[in-house]
Protein backbone atom coordinates (compact mmCIF):
# COMPACT_ATOMS: atom_id res chain seq x y z
CA UNK A 1 0.00 0.00 0.00
CA UNK A 2 1.39 3.39 -0.98
CA UNK A 3 0.11 4.99 2.21
CA UNK A 4 1.76 2.49 4.53
CA UNK A 5 4.21 4.29 6.81
CA UNK A 6 6.71 1.42 6.72
CA UNK A 7 9.52 1.41 4.13
CA UNK A 8 8.56 -0.32 0.91
CA UNK A 9 10.24 -3.64 0.17
CA UNK A 10 9.09 -4.64 -3.32
CA UNK A 11 9.06 -3.06 -6.77
CA UNK A 12 5.24 -3.23 -6.85
CA UNK A 13 5.04 -1.06 -3.73
CA UNK A 14 7.83 1.32 -4.75
CA UNK A 15 6.16 4.17 -6.61
CA UNK A 16 8.00 6.27 -9.19
CA UNK A 17 11.48 4.84 -8.60
CA UNK A 18 11.92 2.31 -11.42
CA UNK A 19 14.61 4.43 -13.06
CA UNK A 20 16.62 4.71 -9.83
CA UNK A 21 16.15 1.03 -9.01
CA UNK A 22 17.34 -0.06 -12.45
CA UNK A 23 20.31 2.29 -12.20
CA UNK A 24 21.20 0.77 -8.83
CA UNK A 25 21.17 -2.72 -10.34
CA UNK A 26 23.49 -1.49 -13.08
CA UNK A 27 25.94 0.32 -10.81
CA UNK A 28 26.33 -2.40 -8.20
CA UNK A 29 27.66 -4.87 -10.76
CA UNK A 30 31.00 -3.08 -10.73
CA UNK A 31 30.81 -0.40 -8.01
CA UNK A 32 30.09 0.27 -4.39
CA UNK A 33 27.21 2.75 -4.32
CA UNK A 34 26.05 5.56 -2.04
CA UNK A 35 22.40 6.61 -2.22
CA UNK A 36 22.23 10.28 -1.30
CA UNK A 37 18.98 11.96 -0.38
CA UNK A 38 17.14 13.98 2.24
CA UNK A 39 14.92 12.53 4.92
CA UNK A 40 11.55 11.34 3.61
CA UNK A 41 12.68 10.98 -0.03
CA UNK A 42 12.56 7.18 0.15
CA UNK A 43 16.21 6.09 0.49
CA UNK A 44 15.35 3.19 2.79
CA UNK A 45 12.50 1.99 0.56
CA UNK A 46 14.76 2.03 -2.50
CA UNK A 47 17.53 0.21 -0.62
CA UNK A 48 15.25 -2.47 0.87
CA UNK A 49 13.53 -3.13 -2.45
CA UNK A 50 16.87 -3.50 -4.20
CA UNK A 51 18.28 -5.82 -1.53
CA UNK A 52 15.22 -8.06 -1.72
CA UNK A 53 15.73 -8.37 -5.47
CA UNK A 54 19.38 -9.42 -5.07
CA UNK A 55 19.03 -11.44 -1.86
CA UNK A 56 21.17 -8.88 -0.04
CA UNK A 57 21.59 -8.01 3.64
CA UNK A 58 19.97 -4.93 5.17
CA UNK A 59 21.61 -3.20 8.17
CA UNK A 60 19.94 -0.23 9.87
CA UNK A 61 22.57 2.15 11.28
CA UNK A 62 20.34 5.07 12.25
CA UNK A 63 21.92 6.55 15.38
CA UNK A 64 24.84 4.09 15.36
CA UNK A 65 28.12 5.88 16.02
CA UNK A 66 30.66 3.11 16.73
CA UNK A 67 32.15 0.04 15.07
CA UNK A 68 30.81 -1.97 17.98
CA UNK A 69 27.30 -0.72 17.17
CA UNK A 70 27.81 -1.56 13.49
CA UNK A 71 28.78 -5.12 14.41
CA UNK A 72 25.76 -5.57 16.68
CA UNK A 73 23.41 -4.49 13.89
CA UNK A 74 25.24 -6.57 11.28
CA UNK A 75 25.11 -9.66 13.49
CA UNK A 76 21.31 -9.44 13.66
CA UNK A 77 21.19 -9.98 9.90
CA UNK A 78 24.04 -12.48 9.79
CA UNK A 79 22.31 -14.70 12.35
CA UNK A 80 19.39 -15.08 9.96
CA UNK A 81 21.84 -16.57 7.43
CA UNK A 82 22.96 -19.15 10.02
CA UNK A 83 26.62 -18.21 9.57
CA UNK A 84 28.97 -19.43 12.29
CA UNK A 85 31.23 -16.76 13.76
CA UNK A 86 34.43 -17.15 15.74
CA UNK A 87 33.86 -15.17 18.94
CA UNK A 88 37.54 -15.23 19.86
CA UNK A 89 38.00 -12.24 17.55
CA UNK A 90 36.04 -10.09 19.99
CA UNK A 91 38.88 -10.54 22.47
CA UNK A 92 41.27 -9.08 19.90
CA UNK A 93 39.17 -6.16 18.70
CA UNK A 94 35.83 -5.26 17.19
CA UNK A 95 37.64 -4.51 13.92
CA UNK A 96 38.99 -8.07 13.75
CA UNK A 97 35.56 -9.45 14.55
CA UNK A 98 34.08 -7.31 11.78
CA UNK A 99 36.61 -8.72 9.34
CA UNK A 100 35.64 -12.24 10.44
CA UNK A 101 31.99 -11.48 9.62
CA UNK A 102 32.76 -10.05 6.19
CA UNK A 103 35.00 -13.02 5.36
CA UNK A 104 31.87 -15.19 5.66
CA UNK A 105 29.86 -12.98 3.31
CA UNK A 106 31.70 -13.52 0.02
CA UNK A 107 29.51 -12.65 -2.95
CA UNK A 108 26.92 -10.81 -0.84
CA UNK A 109 25.58 -7.29 -1.30
CA UNK A 110 25.22 -5.46 2.02
CA UNK A 111 23.01 -2.41 2.45
CA UNK A 112 24.17 -0.03 5.19
CA UNK A 113 21.37 2.44 5.88
CA UNK A 114 22.27 5.87 7.37
CA UNK A 115 26.03 5.43 7.87
CA UNK A 116 26.89 9.10 8.39
CA UNK A 117 27.41 8.87 12.16
CA UNK A 118 30.00 6.07 12.11
CA UNK A 119 33.56 7.05 13.11
CA UNK A 120 35.30 7.83 9.84
CA UNK A 121 38.82 6.59 10.61
CA UNK A 122 37.84 3.15 11.87
CA UNK A 123 35.07 2.62 9.34
CA UNK A 124 37.20 3.68 6.35
CA UNK A 125 39.98 1.32 7.47
CA UNK A 126 37.46 -1.49 7.72
CA UNK A 127 36.07 -0.71 4.27
CA UNK A 128 39.58 -0.76 2.78
CA UNK A 129 40.21 -4.18 4.31
CA UNK A 130 36.96 -5.51 2.87
CA UNK A 131 37.66 -3.90 -0.52
CA UNK A 132 41.12 -5.45 -0.71
CA UNK A 133 40.29 -8.89 0.69
CA UNK A 134 36.72 -9.98 0.07
CA UNK A 135 34.13 -10.13 -2.70
CA UNK A 136 31.59 -8.07 -0.78
CA UNK A 137 29.73 -5.12 -2.26
CA UNK A 138 28.15 -2.27 -0.32
CA UNK A 139 25.22 0.01 -1.00
CA UNK A 140 25.11 2.78 1.61
CA UNK A 141 22.72 5.61 2.32
CA UNK A 142 23.24 8.86 4.16
CA UNK A 143 23.71 12.58 3.88
CA UNK A 144 26.90 14.40 2.96
CA UNK A 145 28.32 14.62 6.47
CA UNK A 146 30.84 12.59 8.40
CA UNK A 147 31.90 9.34 6.82
CA UNK A 148 29.87 9.93 3.64
CA UNK A 149 31.80 13.10 2.85
CA UNK A 150 35.08 11.32 3.56
CA UNK A 151 34.08 8.51 1.20
CA UNK A 152 33.09 10.83 -1.62
CA UNK A 153 35.92 13.34 -1.12
CA UNK A 154 38.84 11.16 0.05
CA UNK A 155 42.18 12.88 0.55
CA UNK A 156 45.51 11.28 -0.42
CA UNK A 157 45.95 9.93 3.13
CA UNK A 158 42.48 8.38 3.30
CA UNK A 159 42.32 4.55 3.40
CA UNK A 160 39.71 4.79 0.63
CA UNK A 161 41.71 7.12 -1.62
CA UNK A 162 41.19 6.01 -5.23
CA UNK A 163 38.19 3.89 -4.26
CA UNK A 164 35.40 6.46 -4.39
CA UNK A 165 31.92 4.85 -4.60
CA UNK A 166 29.39 5.71 -7.28
CA UNK A 167 26.60 8.10 -6.25
CA UNK A 168 22.88 7.73 -6.85
CA UNK A 169 20.99 10.90 -5.91
CA UNK A 170 17.39 10.49 -4.83
CA UNK A 171 15.30 13.62 -5.39
CA UNK A 172 11.77 14.46 -4.25
CA UNK A 173 8.92 13.71 -6.64
CA UNK A 174 7.95 16.17 -9.33
CA UNK A 175 4.54 17.82 -9.00
CA UNK A 176 3.12 15.38 -11.55
CA UNK A 177 4.56 12.37 -9.71
CA UNK A 178 3.10 13.68 -6.46
CA UNK A 179 -0.36 13.98 -8.01
CA UNK A 180 -0.14 10.46 -9.44
CA UNK A 181 1.07 9.09 -6.10
CA UNK A 182 -1.91 10.58 -4.27
CA UNK A 183 -4.49 9.47 -6.86
CA UNK A 184 -3.14 5.90 -6.93
CA UNK A 185 -2.91 5.74 -3.14
CA UNK A 186 -6.51 6.87 -2.75
CA UNK A 187 -7.64 4.37 -5.39
CA UNK A 188 -6.16 1.54 -3.31
CA UNK A 189 -8.84 2.44 -0.73
CA UNK A 190 -11.51 2.83 -3.42
CA UNK A 191 -11.62 6.56 -2.73
CA UNK A 192 -11.16 9.70 -4.79
CA UNK A 193 -9.51 12.95 -3.79
CA UNK A 194 -10.75 16.41 -4.67
CA UNK A 195 -8.60 18.16 -7.29
CA UNK A 196 -8.25 21.27 -5.11
CA UNK A 197 -7.02 19.16 -2.21
CA UNK A 198 -4.49 17.44 -4.48
CA UNK A 199 -3.07 20.76 -5.61
CA UNK A 200 -2.82 22.07 -2.05
CA UNK A 201 -1.02 18.93 -0.84
CA UNK A 202 1.34 18.94 -3.83
CA UNK A 203 2.25 22.57 -3.15
CA UNK A 204 2.59 22.23 0.62
CA UNK A 205 4.54 18.96 0.80
CA UNK A 206 6.91 19.70 -2.08
CA UNK A 207 7.25 16.19 -3.50
CA UNK A 208 8.54 14.37 -0.40
CA UNK A 209 7.21 10.78 -0.67
CA UNK A 210 7.32 10.27 3.10
CA UNK A 211 5.18 13.31 3.88
CA UNK A 212 2.76 12.46 1.04
CA UNK A 213 2.38 8.96 2.50
CA UNK A 214 1.68 10.43 5.94
CA UNK A 215 -1.05 12.64 4.46
CA UNK A 216 -2.65 9.72 2.61
CA UNK A 217 -2.47 7.53 5.71
CA UNK A 218 -4.22 10.14 7.83
CA UNK A 219 -6.95 10.54 5.19
CA UNK A 220 -7.58 6.92 4.24
CA UNK A 221 -6.53 4.88 7.28
CA UNK A 222 -7.33 7.24 10.15
CA UNK A 223 -10.26 8.86 8.35
CA UNK A 224 -9.28 12.50 8.98
CA UNK A 225 -10.56 15.32 6.82
CA UNK A 226 -8.22 17.25 4.51
CA UNK A 227 -7.35 20.09 6.90
CA UNK A 228 -6.83 17.88 9.94
CA UNK A 229 -4.67 15.48 7.91
CA UNK A 230 -2.36 18.31 6.87
CA UNK A 231 -2.11 19.52 10.47
CA UNK A 232 -1.24 16.00 11.64
CA UNK A 233 1.46 15.70 8.98
CA UNK A 234 3.04 18.89 10.29
CA UNK A 235 2.65 17.79 13.92
CA UNK A 236 4.21 14.36 13.36
CA UNK A 237 6.77 15.66 10.91
CA UNK A 238 8.02 18.40 13.22
CA UNK A 239 9.00 15.80 15.81
CA UNK A 240 10.97 13.87 13.19
CA UNK A 241 12.69 16.95 11.77
CA UNK A 242 13.37 18.46 15.20
CA UNK A 243 15.28 15.30 16.07
CA UNK A 244 17.14 15.56 12.76
CA UNK A 245 18.01 19.21 13.40
CA UNK A 246 19.11 18.55 17.00
CA UNK A 247 21.40 15.75 15.82
CA UNK A 248 22.99 18.17 13.36
CA UNK A 249 23.37 20.94 15.96
CA UNK A 250 24.77 18.60 18.61
CA UNK A 251 28.25 19.77 19.65
CA UNK A 252 28.04 22.78 17.32
CA UNK A 253 29.70 25.73 19.09
CA UNK A 254 27.61 28.30 17.22
CA UNK A 255 24.20 26.65 17.67
CA UNK A 256 22.36 29.99 17.90
CA UNK A 257 24.09 31.20 14.77
CA UNK A 258 22.88 28.17 12.79
CA UNK A 259 19.31 28.73 13.95
CA UNK A 260 19.56 32.42 13.07
CA UNK A 261 20.83 31.50 9.61
CA UNK A 262 18.00 29.02 9.06
CA UNK A 263 15.42 31.56 10.19
CA UNK A 264 16.79 34.03 7.62
CA UNK A 265 16.05 31.72 4.67
CA UNK A 266 15.23 32.06 1.86
CA UNK A 267 18.07 34.54 1.35
CA UNK A 268 21.07 35.38 -0.81
CA UNK A 269 24.65 35.44 0.46
CA UNK A 270 24.69 39.22 0.93
CA UNK A 271 21.48 39.08 2.94
CA UNK A 272 22.87 36.33 5.16
CA UNK A 273 26.04 38.33 5.77
CA UNK A 274 23.92 41.13 7.19
CA UNK A 275 21.44 39.03 9.15
CA UNK A 276 23.65 36.30 10.67
CA UNK A 277 26.48 38.60 11.74
CA UNK A 278 29.48 36.28 11.42
CA UNK A 279 32.67 36.42 9.38
CA UNK A 280 32.61 35.37 5.73
CA UNK A 281 34.70 32.32 6.53
CA UNK A 282 32.37 31.23 9.33
CA UNK A 283 29.28 31.85 7.21
CA UNK A 284 30.77 29.87 4.33
CA UNK A 285 31.53 26.97 6.68
CA UNK A 286 28.04 27.03 8.19
CA UNK A 287 26.38 26.97 4.77
CA UNK A 288 28.66 24.15 3.61
CA UNK A 289 27.74 22.03 6.62
CA UNK A 290 24.01 22.72 6.29
CA UNK A 291 24.08 21.83 2.61
CA UNK A 292 26.18 18.75 3.36
CA UNK A 293 23.58 17.59 5.85
CA UNK A 294 20.94 18.27 3.16
CA UNK A 295 19.07 20.65 5.43
CA UNK A 296 19.29 23.51 2.93
CA UNK A 297 19.69 23.90 -0.84
CA UNK A 298 20.85 26.58 -3.23
CA UNK A 299 18.49 27.50 -6.04
CA UNK A 300 20.15 30.00 -8.33
CA UNK A 301 21.73 32.53 -5.97
CA UNK A 302 19.25 31.89 -3.16
CA UNK A 303 19.65 29.53 -0.21
CA UNK A 304 16.41 27.79 0.77
CA UNK A 305 14.97 25.14 3.07
CA UNK A 306 13.33 22.72 0.64
CA UNK A 307 11.70 20.42 3.17
CA UNK A 308 8.31 21.98 4.00
CA UNK A 309 8.14 20.51 7.50
CA UNK A 310 11.62 21.73 8.44
CA UNK A 311 10.82 25.16 6.95
CA UNK A 312 7.78 25.54 9.20
CA UNK A 313 9.61 24.14 12.23
CA UNK A 314 12.46 26.66 11.91
CA UNK A 315 10.03 29.56 11.96
CA UNK A 316 8.68 28.32 15.31
CA UNK A 317 12.09 27.96 17.01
Amino acid sequence: MLFSLKPKESRIELFGRDKELNELHKLVKTEWVIILGRRMTGKTSLLKTFLNEVNGIYVNLMGVSSIRGLIYELMKSVKKLEIELDLKFIKLSWMKFAEDIFSKLEGKIIGLDEVQELPSNYFLRLLKKVWDSYDVRFVMTGSMVGVIRNLLEPGPLSPMYGRKPAVLKLKPFTAEQSRSFLVKGFSEFNRTIDEREIEEVVELLNGYPGWLAYYGNYRCVRELNHGDAIEEVYSEGKEIMLNELNRFLENKVNRRGYIKLLKSLPARWSELERSVGVSKKTLRDMIRKLMGAMLIDKIGATYVISDPILRKLVLEL
